[in-house]
Formats: structure tokens, sequence, C-alpha cells
């Protein structure tokens, strides 16, 4: 195979030539950016944007209207409400630009800053010391700076988000008998046929005789042209007479609330769709794009790192209702426009689809829809969001059930939390690392592997000789392998800011501080059974420093707006007032092993049930082991524990865990994040 051609010292790189791509260009020159780069772009349909229809509206002086104002083809100054009766904007203007336009403009910054085109699709790029390294087929590039517009990459949907489309198609007609005024446009004529979706006509007047006359469907099926041209021609007929179809314009626009994966590079850029720049509620991206494009410049010339263009706000959280509601219970969707129309100044509507109202406004254009739909909406949406605080309110409240029981009656309470770990161990505890044998497969088809077993087998021995010949490395690297592990199963479960191993280590290495330091004595009980180091502090310091971290943890978790994490801090505060073997429990098994078992539920694809079952033969092979351990230390043929059961609890959790841990760290890296 021969080697890629290799071109370097590329200053900036736009993969696709978009209308992002060329509003970042006319905003790069304007900022005197362009002059001696060397730049290059790459897009497989460099005339793609001949076809397109690009509108926005806002008050002429705003920068997006005037500096664009060479571009703009049409303008209007009122918009049709239902029946077709208008009513003015002001201050704003309706703008339309045409993708010629803006495509001639595209094409003299080409020209002049002398910018390389390449017709190609790539198919990867890499971060590499040099710089960003692209590749299109038999060609590699390497750039300081990429600016990336291929099409979004969604996260699966929650079930309180929507993949929804906004789907059209549109002729450009002339009439045979021309208009009396076309100074109005229709945003939204509802009064079309449904079809089970939320469909509507979008007019354009750009002369008494020439419009633009789209059928627009926002639902989950795309709308086709089969459907669409019979709407067209009878509404164009009832509407406005006979025509001549001069051209069509059809296209698919994603309308979604579900996240981006906004993991990237260091000197990638998105642009466009994969920034977030469609807004989902109504699919217009345009004005979003230039906003983008001049941040981007702001930062550049302040040589500042570049922010998230679209921060999750209120609106975010209305675009996910209306989306909601289109998705399962379309038939609201014209009402609702409707009512948002009718019932609200139609300029104070476009300020709020521009995300530039105020709450007290918000309020009152919700007040003008239907309550219902929005309510079982925001019902929803609610259970959704706080559904991942179920697992750690609950652990929290038995905590809190727990320390009563403890004041109240020690001997219930030695009952009752012998109970729940026994249980808690059989149920979720040991089954969640006894399905490791279907983990590099990833399903639930497996055939019984005797090399498997017996490796498996072998490394959980080997690891208990090293307790026998070493304790104190042994339990070092006990302690460092559970803190990673622990650490990268809780973070996986929370999904911080940003993801950074340290980040895990550092949060395992913390909760188990927590725990061994808030029970300093049954710590060096412990430790002193395993013939180790003693940890040097009372139990009163020890405390105060679990607590000051706990602190800590719960500020950190404060400040990710993660309440999951401030849960956790508080749940291991709490434990600090119970036995270690309890504490341990709480966490291990209702925090840790719980979110354990939901990550291989989603990875494998598989039930709880379908999970238990594949797992008993091992869960039934770990209890025997311990079973096992415990009968040779009550009969002293393991001298190096003194007989006490709990140092062999720990010793048996260190010897299943070491396996256990190095094939969740591969199943991690290859199924995360969940």
């Amino acid at each position: 195979m021969p080697d890629k051609a290799q071109h370097t010292e590329i200053d900036f790189l736009f993969i696709g030539a978009g209308a992002g791509a060329s509003l970042l260009l006319m905003q790069l020159e304007k900022a005197d950016l362009l002059q001696g780069k060397n730049i290059l772009i790459i897009d497989p349909e460099l005339q793609q944007l001949t076809e397109r229809t690009f509108c926005f509206w806002a008050e002429p002086k705003e920068p997006i209207a005037s500096e664009l104002k060479r571009l703009i083809n049409h303008q209007w100054i009122s918009i049709n409400t239902p029946k077709h009766q208008p009513q003015s904007i002001a201050p704003l203007n309706y703008f339309h630009l045409s993708g010629k336009s803006l495509q001639e403009e595209r094409t003299r910054l080409i020209h002049s800053y002398q910018i390389k085109c390449h017709s190609n699709f790539v198919s990867n790029i890499y971060s590499t010391p040099e710089g960003v390294r692209v590749q299109a087929e038999k060609e590699t590039w390497i750039a300081k700076i990429v600016f990336d517009s291929r099409p979004p990459n969604f996260l699966p949907p929650r079930p309180n988000e929507s993949c929804l489309y906004q789907s059209f198609y549109g002729y450009f007609i002339q009439l045979e008998n021309p208009l009396k005024n076309a100074s109005s446009i229709d945003l939204m004529d509802f009064e079309i046929d449904q079809m089970g979706n939320t469909q509507f006509m979008y007019v354009l007047t750009f002369t008494t005789n020439q419009l633009l006359v789209e059928v627009t469907r926002f639902g989950q099926a795309i709308l086709s042209k089969d459907e669409g041209i019979p709407l067209l021609e009878k509404y164009i007929r009832q509407r406005f007479g006979e025509f001549k179809l001069l051209r069509t314009e059809f296209g698919c626009i994603p309308m979604s609330s579900t996240q981006l994966n906004k993991q990237t590079l260091p000197g990638v850029i998105k642009l466009g769709g994969a920034a977030g720049a469609i807004k989902p509620s109504t699919g217009y991206a345009f004005k979003r794009m230039f906003n983008q494009a001049k941040q981007i410049v702001q930062h550049l010339s302040q040589q500042q790192p570049i922010s998230p263009p679209f921060p999750n706000n209120r609106f975010k959280f209305y675009d996910r209702l209306l989306l909601l509601i289109l998705k399962r219970e379309p038939q609201h969707g014209k009402r609702i426009f409707q009512n948002l129309f009718t019932k609200n100044r139609t300029q104070k509507v476009l300020s709020f689809l521009d995300e530039q109202t105020t709450l007290t406004q918000d309020l009152k254009l919700f007040a003008s829809l239907p309550l219902k739909p929005f309510l079982v909406a925001s019902l929803l949406d609610i259970r959704t969001r706080f559904r991942h605080l179920q697992k750690p309110v609950l652990l929290l409240l038995l905590t809190l059930g727990l320390l009563l029981l403890q004041y109240l009656s020690d001997n219930s309470f030695q009952t009752i939390q012998l109970l729940l770990g026994g249980v808690g161990l059989l149920l979720v505890g040991i089954p969640h690392g006894a399905i490791d044998h279907l983990l590099k497969q990833g399903s639930l088809h497996w055939k019984i592997d005797l090399f498997f077993i017996a490796k498996y087998l072998g490394t959980a021995a080997f690891y208990l000789l090293f307790w026998l010949f070493s304790p104190q490395l042994a339990l070092a690297l006990f302690l460092l392998y559970s803190a990673w592990h622990f650490g990268q199963t809780d973070i996986q479960e929370w999904q911080p800011s940003s993801y950074k191993p340290a980040k895990s280590l550092i949060w395992g290495s913390t909760l188990l501080a927590i725990l061994l330091l808030g029970h300093a004595s049954e710590s060096n009980n412990i430790l002193q059974n395993m013939s180790t180091l003693q940890i040097s502090l009372s139990d009163t310091k020890g405390v105060f420093v679990a607590v000051t971290l706990a602190s800590l943890s719960a500020l950190w978790g404060i400040l990710e707006k993660r309440p999951a994490i401030v849960l956790s801090a508080g749940t291991l505060l709490l434990s600090t007032q119970l036995p270690l073997l309890t504490a341990f429990g709480l966490y291990f098994i209702g925090q840790h092993s719980l979110n354990g078992w939901s990550h291989l539920q989603k990875g494998l694809n598989a039930s709880s049930k379908s999970l238990f079952l594949h797992a008993l033969p091992f869960t039934s092979g770990a209890i025997f082991l311990f079973v096992t351990l415990l009968l040779c230390l009550e009969k002293g043929w393991i001298a190096a524990f003194n007989q006490h059961w709990v140092t062999a609890f720990f010793v048996f959790i260190s010897c299943i865990s070491f396996p256990h841990v190095l094939a969740m760290n591969q199943y991690y890296a290859e199924k995360g994040p969940f």
C-alpha cells in the first residue's frame, strides 16, 4: 500500500465548506487573520451552497444584519399569523440570504487569499506533537487549528430526550396571477393535513409573482417527495392559483435535544451543527453560526481558549420539553404553535425563539400554551434527570436508618447489618464481578473456556501468595488498584465536566481515606493481623481528616454540578459513625457494585436476571472459595491472619478483585462512557 502524501505547515484547515465555515472565513478576514496564512478546505461537495436558502431575524443594526448587508437578497417587516393576517415584527426584520450569494463570497475569499481546496472525504483526525493530523484518502495534512463542521454526532438519547427531524420539500414558483402585496411571509401555516405529525407551510414572497412555498414536517419520520408534492400543489392552487415551477428545494435538519458528543482533540474546533448551532425546537442555525464565528475569532485574536458556544441554560429545557411533546404526542404540535403566534406578539415570539427574553416574559408565553402536554413532559423530564439520584438518595437514607437502629438497639443493628450485607453480597456484590468471562467478547454468548478459568483463578491464587510472603506490598497494591477501580466506576457513573484518568485515582484514594481514617482503630486492628504498617492517627484525628475530605468532596460535587457526588460524600461522612465493615459494605454494595452492575447491563445490553444467571456459576465458585478460606482459617492452616475472619474477608476480596479490576479497566476503555 503506497504511503500517504503528507503536507505540512497548514495554519487553518477547514473540514467542510458550508455556511459555518464560510461565515468563519469572513470573520477571520475582518480581523485580518487570513493574510499570510496557509489555509486548506477539504470538502467533497464544494458547490453545495448554491442549493441552500438561509434565513434569520434580527434588528437591522445588529452585526449579522449590518455585516452581511451586501449578501442579503430579501427582507420582510411583517409575518402572517393564522388566517394570513399580517403582523409587524418591528424592530426586527426577517432576512433571506441565498446559498449562491454566500458561495460567491466564499469563492472571493478563496481567490483573494489563495486558499487551497480539496474535494475529499476526511477519514481520520488525530493529535500529534506537531499538530492535528488530518487524513483524507491518500493524503495527509498537519494543521495548527482544524475547524470541523462535519455532521453532529449525538449520544444515545435518554428517555427525556428526542431525536426528530425538520424535513422539508419546497417549490420556487412563478404565479400566473400576481399578488397584490408581497411584504408579508408565512412562517407556519398549519392549515394542511397533519398526517400524524406536526406539519405546516412556509411561504416566502420574493416578488408579487415569485414565491418559495415549502411544506415542513417536525417529526421522527422524514417527509418524502411523494408525500410533499401533493400537499404543495393542493395548497398552492387553493391559495395562489395556477403556477409555473422554477425549481425545487428539499432537505432535512436534525432537531435533537440529545447531548452532543463533545469529545474532541486539542486544536480541533467544531462548527455548525457539530457545535450545537442548530436550535433544537426550530431548526434555525444561521444566526447562531454567525455568532459562533465572531466568538471564535475574538478568542483567536486575544489568544484565549475557546469556550463552548452554546451553554446549557433554561432554553435547552424548553427545547427538550417541546421535542418530547412532538415525539410522544405530535397531535399537540399544531395547537401549541398556533397558540404561540396568535396569543402573543410575533416579535416577542421571535425574541423568545432567539433566546433573548427574560424568565418573566417566558412565563407569559407559556401561559398561552396548553398546560397538560407541557406538564406531562416536565414530569417525565424531571423523573429522568433525577433518576440517577435514586440510588445515592436511597443509600443515604439506608445509612441514616442504620445509624438510628444502632442508637436504639445494638443487637437489632448487628442482625440487620449482617442480613443486609449477606443479601447484598449474594445479589450484586459478588455477581457484579462474576461475569468477567463475558466482557472480552461483549455478549452473553459464552462457551466454557477452561483456559480463561485457569488464568483467572491462577491470578487470584498468585495474589494470595503475595499476601502470605509480602503483606505490606500486597496491601499497597490492593489499596492502589482498589482506589483506581472504585474511582473509575464512580467517575463513569457521574460523568464530571471533563474526564481525566487522574480524577478516578484521586476520587478513589479520597473515598478509601475517608473509610479507613474515619475508622482508625478498626483499620489498625485489621492491619495488625495482616502484619503491615499501622495508621498513626487517633480516632479523633482520623475522623477529623475524614470529615475534611468528605467536605472537600461535597464541594467538588457542587462545583461539578453533580448532586450524586454530594450525596456520596454525605453518605461516606455519616458512615464514619458506623463500624468499618458496615461502612465499607454500604459503599461497596450500595454504590460501587450497583453502579458497576448498571454499566454491565448497558454495555452487554442485558437484563439483571440474565446477568445474574450468567454470573451464578462463578458466584457460587467465589462463595465456595471464601468458605474454604474460612475453614482453613478456623483450622489454623493460615496462621498469617491469626484466625481473624474480617482480615480474611478483605484479603479474599483483594484476591478475587485483582483479575476483575484488570477486566473492568479494559471494559471501560472499550465501552465507556456510560
